[in-house]
This record gives structure tokens, sequence and C-alpha cells, in this order.
């Protein structure tokens, strides 16, 4: 559980208080889903008032929202992907390790996001994938100057989904399948796997 029960501070930067309001709402919404969670206890996490979460956020979807795009690590993995110019499968398994541990460590936003699926209406779903896109189109730059070498072959946005779903899935798997053979050997081996699978269909 996230500690966001700090003592009220008198003078906070605006910076310091949405951060503390975003770590509450996560700990708030992994308690009791998106649509449990309400604004004043989410404020009451933070120590702020709602009036102050609202200044911030607007509502509570856009809240939601921010959140998931907060704990995503975009810059993170463009970081990571920026510097990748080597041998191809040892840079998709350090993609997909990068990835592996954050997934892993988003295991609280991945449960609420698919048992309160149900919650999000139609604008609010796209606006939510929003994070998931921005990392998508990491995933795909770095993809894009192997492609157009000859290195590899298709669809970069094919490419990357099918790679990233697999990642997705190991995350899921691993805990819900533990004693297969799969997952039992450990995620290096797991994913060193995937990267083979993929490349066997995709490299030029």
């Amino acid at each position: 559980m996230i500690d966001t029960r700090k003592a009220a501070e008198t003078v906070k930067s605006p910076e310091e208080t949405r951060e503390r309001i975003l770590s509450a709402a996560r700990e708030v919404i992994a308690r009791k889903g998106k649509r449990g969670a309400t604004t004043r206890e989410i404020a009451d996490v933070a120590g702020v008032n709602e009036a102050t979460l609202f200044r911030h956020f607007g509502t509570k979807e856009a809240l939601i929202v921010a959140v998931a795009q907060h704990f995503c690590k975009v810059a993170e993995l463009r970081d990571v992907a920026s510097v990748l110019h080597g041998d191809l499968a040892e840079d998709l398994f350090t993609i997909g390790n990068f990835m592996l541990k954050n997934l892993t460590s988003q295991w609280d936003m991945i449960r609420w996001s698919l048992v309160d699926a149900e919650y999000d209406a139609d604008l609010f779903a796209t606006t939510a994938w929003r994070p998931q896109v921005a990392i998508l189109s990491v995933f795909i730059e770095f993809l894009e100057p192997r492609i157009a070498s000859g290195e590899l072959r298709g669809d970069p946005m094919k490419i990357a989904q099918m790679f990233l779903g697999m990642v997705f899935m190991h995350v899921l798997g691993r805990t819900k399948f533990a004693d297969s053979p799969l997952y039992g050997e450990g995620d290096d081996a797991a994913l060193r796997y995937y990267i083979e699978v993929l490349l066997n269909g995709v490299r030029g």
C-alpha cells in the first residue's frame, strides 16, 4: 500500500500537492475500485480538502486518467529505448525487462482497470488509453529504423502490440499459472523465449 497519510504541512508546492493527490488516488482506488473510490476519501488520504483536489484535476474521471498517465513511466521507457542500438535480441530483452518490471509495479492499477472496465464511459475509456498508446509509440519508434534497414519486416504497430501483449500476458499468467513450464523457469527465460518466437516470425 502506498503510504500517503502524512501530517499536513502548512505550505506545499502545487507539484507536491498534485503528487500527494495522485498517490492517494492510486491507494484508494486499489482498495475500493474506480466506482467505490470517492473524492472525499482521496482528499482525506492526501491530506487536502476536496476543493484542492478539484482545483488540480477538475473531476474524478480526470483524476483517474491522471493517475494512469503519471505512473506509466513513458519518459523512463523513452530514455531506455533511446540508447539501444546494439544486438536486436538483447535490445528487445532490455525493453521487455523494463516493461515487465513496470507492469509488475503497476499490478494494482492493472487489476482495477480490468475489474472496473464497465465504469468507463466511451470518451473516458478513450482518454484512459493514452498511457498505453504513448508506451506503444515509444516501442514503434524503436522498431521503425530496424524495419527500414531490413533487419525486421512487417508492420511496426503490429509487432509492437504483439510483443508488449506477450509481456502483459506474462505478468497476468505467472500468478494464475505458476506451475506452467513457461512461467516456472523465471521471467528472464520466458522473456527470451518470447523474443525468440517473435524474431523467428519477423526477422528480415
